[in-house]
């Protein structure tokens, strides 16, 4: 049996559509079609009700899909024992935010090129919240984000977890004494966007003082925040670990606040699938990246 015809009949399944399923492997729709009417025909049933804007398992195929799964998978860990690593092949499509970005997202693409030198990469950069509507409608294979994710097939792996440090331009003159939530809240505070979970870390810390009128400025570039940060906008809570030139400068003073910001956490999260290997393969090497950068920094910052 052809397992390419068993791959499309998986990802026809899985995406509940053949033009979609033609779109992942790279062929025509016409050739979808025929591998899996070459398919049912060789098993003798009916794998897929066809309905005008999707194709739905039959109970036969609800049956069939488990196997073809299960005989993929043996195929394609036979191949990860057995072959070089060198030698996969394809193009995987990374999501990642902004604190991935400006801290060890070049380490991981040394690394996969290293390893993986047939491996192409497209990078989208985007909140958590938007790389997880677009890993769970196909449109990436790996996304490193703030998880984790909840669905079903979706892999999390824990990555590293980094501390938030409030921090503010020299010129608020804020640096050199203890503050609390009182006095951070008499400026402006500049925010990771709405809906995210720093974001709502955020509204949770100052719950009080929003009521009361504390200006909030929200944005999704993490390179936006700090220079309105360091322009002397408002002050802001960043992880060390991105923004060390900034500090090393002094264009940014961390500012010593009695009530901790809480840490954020990391996860490489993508669909678990027998017939794709390369999302787990560079999640878990994005683990090993984000481990060996924790161990290069301060671990009170990022571990």
């Amino acid at each position: 049996m052809n397992l390419t015809f068993l791959e499309t009949f998986i990802w026809a399944a899985r995406l509940k559509s053949f033009t979609l399923a033609a779109d992942r492997m790279n062929a025509t729709q016409a050739a979808v079609s025929a591998r899996i009417a070459t398919l049912e025909r060789e098993l003798g049933v009916k794998l897929f009700h066809r309905e005008p804007r999707e194709v739905r398992l039959t109970p036969e195929g609800v049956f069939a899909l488990e196997r073809a799964e299960g005989l993929v998978r043996a195929a394609q860990d036979f191949i990860n024992d057995i072959g070089a690593k060198e030698r996969l092949r394809g193009t995987v499509r990374i999501g990642v935010i902004d604190t991935i970005s400006h801290s060890w997202l070049i380490d991981l693409i040394r690394r996969s090129k290293t390893l993986y030198p047939q491996v192409n990469i497209e990078l989208t950069a985007d909140t958590s919240l938007r790389l997880t509507d677009l890993l769970l409608a196909n449109e990436i294979d790996v996304a490193l984000i703030m998880g984790p994710v909840r669905a079903a097939d979706v892999v999390n792996i824990d990555l590293c977890t980094y501390t938030c440090v409030w921090t503010a331009s020299p010129e608020l003159n804020l640096h050199g004494r203890q503050l609390d939530v009182d006095d951070l809240a008499a400026f402006p505070i500049i925010s990771f966007p709405k809906g995210s979970q720093p974001h709502e870390a955020l509204r949770h810390y100052f719950h009080r003082h929003l009521e009361a009128g504390t200006v909030l400025y929200a944005t999704n570039s993490l390179a936006t925040i700090m220079r309105m940060t360091i322009d002397g906008i408002g002050v802001a809570a960043i992880p060390p670990p991105v923004m060390r030139r900034e500090l090393a400068r002094g264009e940014l003073v961390p500012l010593d606040v009695r009530q901790p910001f809480p840490p954020l956490s990391f996860q490489a999260v993508y669909i678990d699938s027998p017939t794709f290997v390369l999302p787990g393969a560079i999640a878990h090497l994005a683990r090993e990246v984000a481990r060996a950068f924790c161990n290069r920094s301060d671990p009170s910052e990022a571990w």
